[in-house]
């Protein structure tokens, strides 16, 4: 109030309702953050391919009627294939609602989403079960981050020296968090 700031010291305590240890707390805690990064990772990726493919429709509108242009819209189209197919198992994008999900298969974004919302239910270490789930769930993301790691090292660079050859501008992975299109919030 008129331009004063006030400041006291508190302490933050547990519920004394709640018995469990810091060491539990601080597992679920460690769990949490690791799936939240591992999410993040994901949607970095999907940020990064759909932003891929955005640039590679708008490529396809503006080529000319030509011979070359066919070769191009062609090597678009394999490259397209390619990054749907991974995009697709990292993040369904056909889910729009709750319903959706029971039509559509769950993906790995939304597995480690329900993970998460699991762990942060309860005021405990995380079982081992989850600890199982979300090393395997770490597993499947890391090898699909390679998979469009070397998307990005094979075919994307030879897409872009295919476009290059024709004189056209390049198409560029945007670095991760930084990609144009959105991912909807799940």
């Amino acid at each position: 109030m008129g331009g004063q700031s006030q400041t006291a010291a508190f302490d933050v305590k547990l519920d004394p309702r709640v018995n469990v240890s810091q060491a539990d707390l601080e597992q679920q805690f460690n769990l949490l953050l690791n799936t939240r990064d591992e999410l993040s990772r994901i949607y970095d990726a999907v940020n990064q391919i759909q932003d891929v493919r955005s640039q590679l429709a708008g490529l396809k509108r503006r080529l000319p009627e030509s011979a070359g242009a066919k070769t191009i819209v062609a090597g678009a189209d394999d490259l397209e294939k390619k990054l749907v197919a991974i995009r697709e198992e990292l993040l369904n994008l056909t889910i729009s609602s709750n319903e959706d999900s029971l039509a559509y298969p769950p993906q790995l974004d939304a597995k480690l989403a329900v993970l998460a919302m699991l762990l942060g239910s309860a005021d405990s270490a995380p079982t081992e079960a989850e600890q199982r789930q979300f090393e395997k769930l770490k597993r499947q993301s890391g090898e699909l981050i390679r998979r469009w790691e070397d998307v990005q090292r094979r075919d994307l660079a030879a897409f872009q020296k295919l476009t290059a050859e024709g004189s056209l501008s390049t198409v560029v992975v945007p670095p991760a968090g930084r990609a144009d299109e959105g991912v909807p919030a799940h």
